[in-house]
């Protein structure tokens, strides 16, 4: 592992600053963050600052420094709502659910609008700049749960005879999926509306796409093992040499972050990045800030990075960890 003084040593020049997909290396990682107690489990920040998550009374919230946490109101006929993503405008992505009711809702926001989103037993997950959402749902026509894209214009299903999940959709309409075969297999795949779906798993193996970013770069868990796949090439991670390691979100520099650890209440939040390899990221905090980092959801294109932990004693609490470079 090479030393954090090469942390800020990293830097990538964009031949067009305007292009998505590019971003400073030197704002994406840092030899130490500060952290801020968030009101609510956090599960993605955008660039603008903006943290999507799960308030403590179940309800879908956005919270910035600036703002402070505002709170979705819940459509008439549902009892809570979780927020999954957040684009660049503040839209959110997410789903509702009735009290005692196995079927959810899939719905994205504008302030504080609320657009249910079409199927059954539908579940939102990613959302891109254009308010385009990938998810799942049975779509009219079909007989059980499958990947789905909902767009302005339609709402398009990625699979044909078995089911599956979208799990993010980036800004140039490429879409990441888990597919089942008519076996109950499952594996990775990458859609977009031009060559349809292509898998992107190690070959032979079950495997999942877990996030994607706007150069098409993707991670894919393979039980205990974390591949990425970039360039029309799938290379396997090198994360954690003691421990299972599960990656949850990857920004435009290629920083990984997730929680890593023998089980789940060992957890313990990673960022890793190839130059500067992997980090426990409570190995980059102040050792007196009582957080015990454990799970990292988000990282944006500042470096910013969100997730949960125990703080002073209380779980799932919230965190947001600001560069300080």
């Amino acid at each position: 592992m090479m030393k954090l003084s090469l942390l800020l040593t990293i830097v990538v020049l964009a031949t067009n600053s305007n292009l998505r997909g590019q971003a400073k290396q030197s704002d994406c990682v840092a030899r130490q963050y500060r952290v801020v107690a968030l009101p609510l489990r956090p599960a993605q920040i955008n660039d603008v600052h903006q943290v999507a998550g799960t308030t403590t009374r179940h309800q879908a919230g956005l919270w910035s420094e600036q703002s402070g946490l505002r709170e979705l109101p819940l459509p008439t006929g549902f009892h809570n709502s979780e927020a999954v993503g957040v684009n660049s405008a503040g839209v959110l992505s997410g789903t509702l659910y009735e009290r005692n009711s196995t079927e959810p809702r899939a719905f994205k926001s504008s302030g504080d609008r609320v657009f249910l989103l079409e199927g059954k037993r539908s579940v939102a997950h990613g959302i891109d700049d254009s308010g385009e959402v990938a998810g799942e749902a049975i779509l009219p026509g079909k007989t059980t749960t499958g990947p789905a894209l909902w767009t302005e214009r339609s709402t398009v299903s990625l699979a044909g005879c078995c089911g599956g999940t979208a799990r993010g959709v980036n800004n140039h309409g490429q879409v990441i999926a888990d597919v089942y075969d008519q076996a109950g297999g499952y594996a990775a795949f990458l859609w977009n509306a031009k060559d349809g779906l292509k898998p992107i798993g190690p070959p032979q193996r079950y495997s999942s796409a877990i996030a994607i970013n706007d150069s098409g770069h993707v991670i894919i868990q393979v039980f205990t093992e974390a591949y990425l796949y970039a360039d029309g090439k799938t290379t396997l991670l090198n994360l954690s040499h003691d421990d299972p390691s599960q990656p949850r979100a990857i920004n435009n520099c290629d920083v990984i972050v997730g929680s890593f650890g023998p089980f789940a209440d060992a957890n313990r939040a990673f960022l890793w990045e190839k130059s500067v390899g992997f980090h426990d990221l409570n190995s980059l905090i102040p050792a007196d800030s009582g957080w015990k980092l454990e799970v990292a959801t988000s990282i944006n294109d500042h470096g910013e990075i969100v997730g949960w932990g125990n703080h002073k004693n209380d779980d799932d609490a919230g965190f947001l960890l600001i560069p300080q470079h």
